[in-house]
């Protein structure tokens, strides 16, 4: 436990972060699921899961490419099982 009241503040401030961005995290690895779990390229949970995705590279939860990476992987996948 830090005794130095910046640190505490710190400590205080990394720990809301954390909350924070563990939430985005949830939402976009739920709604990737659901999209999934859709199985349809047109369906609106690919719009949502897009959405949140971008959210959380916006807000740097998820790193810009990573969240391209991951919604090209997931149409490729929805459009290979349509077909």
């Amino acid at each position: 436990m830090p005794q130095i009241k910046s640190r505490k503040k710190d400590l205080r401030q990394a720990r809301a972060r954390r909350q924070h961005n563990l939430s985005i995290k949830r939402a976009y690895k739920s709604a990737v699921r659901a999209a999934r779990e859709r199985g349809l390229p047109e369906a609106p949970e690919v719009g949502a899961a897009y959405k949140a995705l971008d959210k959380a590279a916006k807000t740097n939860v998820l790193h810009p490419r990573a969240a391209a990476r991951r919604k090209s992987r997931l149409m490729r996948r929805l459009n290979r099982a349509e077909s």
